[in-house]
């Protein structure tokens, strides 16, 4: 056997067992032996740790490749009541490890975007916006770089939610719950207006009209009416009222609007970056953590540049890939300073 092709079967060999060990991890969080065999494990060579990182990557790229066993699940519901009633426990996406397992051989693959049968994708690009509407009367506006695997039956309505942020405008319909499949937790409605952004560590549902239902894969379950939200993440489910100026803040995107209240420089950027091609990059720490406030169309980023520039002492270099690059200006570094009112509009 070659020294190249025995590198190869042990590159492979590694990353199988990393992608094991993230299984074996995510089906048993609570058992500190687990983990501590593991640790030996990614301490135990260099490569060890880079294959762990990658497969925990893949793993947390596709959430949304689940089992579920419908089977027998009656759909007709006779009340609205009845219609919120979460549905059955979902089986987590541990029930597919063996199908990471087999991605992780040939690299990590997105397995969620993957389609199921019956179901039709929408998506938007980076910097896109579309309207999708849907055969029962209902509409979805899908925000920048969003992907969606919508089916529709005489039973049920359904939308996988893969990646990216929408609205949800839901016909009433009592009889066919609309179900929207978060991976990690399910929302159920009847009929509602609602926003949902899927981050990568969590998702943010705001209901703007109407009740929701959502259910977590560890049997929590919780109602989300007009004017609240709530925080989805792994055992964390709780509604909370947040007031008008950030439900206005959350959805202003279907305004083409970005609306910065008190945010971050690092945080304001993060949201322009989800229209843009090329990034705007934060290349100063010193700047990071300055705040500020304004109103701008989701494309001007340079707009919201130059506002930065003439607020703050700020220096930005546009790079020949068309990427920026901010900096503290010459002189002293830039104090961390109180949000400087509505400087930038």
């Amino acid at each position: 056997m070659s020294s190249g092709t025995k590198a190869a079967n042990e590159r492979k060999a590694i990353r199988a067992a990393a992608a094991a060990w993230v299984v074996r991890l995510d089906a048993a969080p609570g058992d500190p032996s687990l983990r501590d065999d593991a640790d030996r494990w990614i301490d135990a060579d260099p490569r060890h740790a880079v294959a762990f990182a990658e497969a925990q990557l893949a793993w947390e790229a596709a959430p949304h490749t689940r089992l579920r066993d419908e089977e027998g699940q009656d759909e007709e519901a006779t009340a609205p009541e009845e219609a919120l009633v979460p549905a059955a426990p979902m089986i987590s996406r541990r029930a597919v490890g063996l199908g990471l397992l087999a991605a992780s051989a040939v690299g990590a693959v997105g397995l969620g975007r993957l389609l199921l049968p019956g179901e039709e994708r929408r998506a938007t690009t980076r910097g896109e916006q579309s309207l999708t509407r849907l055969a029962d009367g209902s509409s979805i506006r899908l925000n920048t770089a969003t992907t969606l695997a919508i089916s529709l039956s005489g039973a049920r309505r359904k939308v996988r939610m893969i990646e990216g942020e929408a609205l949800f405008d839901v016909a009433r319909d009592p009889r066919r719950p609309f179900i929207v499949d978060l991976g990690d937790a399910e929302v159920r409605v009847i009929g509602t207006s609602f926003n949902i952004r899927k981050r990568a560590d969590r998702t943010e549902l705001t209901v703007t009209r109407g009740l929701v239902a959502v259910s977590d894969v560890e049997g929590q379950s919780i109602r989300v009416g007009a004017g609240e939200t709530t925080l989805i993440r792994p055992g964390v489910l709780a509604v909370a009222d947040p007031g008008e100026a950030l439900i206005r803040q959350r959805t202003a995107w279907q305004d083409g609007v970005i609306e910065l209240n008190d945010e971050t420089i690092e945080e304001a950027v993060a949201e322009f970056n989800r229209y843009r091609d090329q990034p705007i990059v934060v290349a100063d720490p010193r700047i990071g953590s300055l705040v500020i406030s304004g109103r701008f169309g989701i494309h001007e980023s340079r707009e919201f540049v130059e506002a930065l520039k003439s607020s703050f002492a700020i220096a930005a270099v546009t790079t020949a890939n068309g990427s920026i690059a901010l900096t503290g200006a010459e002189g002293p570094a830039p104090r961390i300073a109180p949000a400087p009112g509505r400087a930038a509009e």
